[in-house]
């Protein structure tokens, strides 16, 4: 199977939702049945593949009766879960130096998933994007791994932060309703999948920033990637030169292969064999640089379509509607409104 489904996952993880269904009565050796995780892998640094982590949350929710799941690992998490990054972000002098530091080693703890932190306006977005999107069980990871990221920072900040909200892409699941008051505001049907909150909170200090700790764990982090080799993430990289192009047009599939050192033919079949396509991906960073677009409002409709290659509002109103269901400014309204 292809490199993504190989060692992705930190086994600390499991642990932990496995001690989360022990206290509901539920042993480790029901919970693990027909997995495919050996005790081995339970050892202190073990991984799992994607495919074992995806089949021990398939259990978890089948032996609990509860597709939230996810969301109880994320929000029974301690900083200690992340290990020595998990030190490292302590050791950070503010709220962003954390964040970054998140988002450049995540890969450390999961490799099927990239944060990315950016300001917009008087906000900041820690956007993810699922560099697995096909793997089961995903709605339960990205569950996971939004919880745990909100509750990081508020165990950073030792404060609420109450601009804080998830956002997802989709509808709200019918299971939503049993954690809707034990997390951050949250918002479905967005189109986008990121955590929002006032930008003036990354410059929230940390009560225990120790610069020469942060150095040290950041150089200890960077060799932990080295020796597992996480350094060459295809869908990341080109994720990274599309977002360059924003605002420029996007560019063909033989200028983004020439940019990335390698033959069209040669990225072509990397992306086949994840089970994307350039296309796929082109349309998917327009769709969200437009949604982006959207929320920014002090773009007018028509600047918006112009930046985005659309020959007029019309078209870009219709290819909104297609995504969302919605025109822009009915969604500018509903999402830049305040509560949920």
């Amino acid at each position: 199977m292809q490199k993504m489904f190989k060692d992705d996952v930190h086994v600390e993880y499991a642990l932990a939702l496995l001690h989360i269904l022990e206290q509901q009565g539920i042993t480790r050796e029901r919970a693990l049945l027909g997995t495919g995780i050996d005790a081995a892998q339970l050892e202190d640094g073990g991984r799992l593949t994607t495919h074992q982590d995806a089949t021990l949350l398939t259990h978890a929710v089948r032996l609990t009766n509860d597709p939230g799941i996810g969301y109880q690992v994320g929000l029974h998490s301690t900083l200690t879960w992340h290990g020595l990054l998990g030190f490292g972000l302590m050791s950070c002098a503010t709220l962003r130096d954390a964040l970054e530091l998140w988002s450049e080693f995540l890969d450390l703890r999961t490799t099927t998933f990239n944060l990315r932190l950016q300001h917009c306006g008087d906000y900041a977005e820690l956007q993810v994007h699922d560099l697995a999107p096909k793997a089961p069980m995903r709605s339960c990871a990205v569950d996971r791994l939004l919880t745990m990221t909100t509750r990081l920072c508020e165990q950073l900040t030792q404060q609420p932060l109450p601009e804080m909200e998830i956002w997802y892409r989709n509808s709200e699941p019918l299971h939503f309703f049993r954690y809707r008051k034990r997390l951050v505001t949250t918002r479905f049907g967005t189109g986008l999948c990121q955590i929002r909150f006032a930008a003036s909170e990354l410059d929230l200090p940390l009560v225990h920033a120790n610069a020469s700790t942060y150095r040290h764990i950041k150089l200890q982090c960077e060799r932990e990637r080295a020796r597992l080799r996480r350094s060459d993430d295809l869908v990341v990289r080109v994720s990274d030169l599309l977002q360059r192009y924003e605002g420029q047009g996007y560019p063909g599939i033989e200028d983004a292969a020439r940019t990335l050192c390698m033959s069209s033919r040669t990225l072509k079949r990397k992306l086949q064999r994840l089970g994307l396509n350039f296309r796929g991906l082109v349309d998917e960073a327009r769709k969200d640089a437009v949604l982006r677009d959207v929320l920014n409002p002090v773009l007018r409709m028509d600047e918006i379509a112009a930046r985005r290659g659309y020959a007029d509002p019309a078209n870009l109103t219709r290819a909104f509607r297609r995504w969302t269901g919605e025109s822009p400014s009915k969604y500018r309204a509903r999402l830049l409104s305040t509560g949920s």
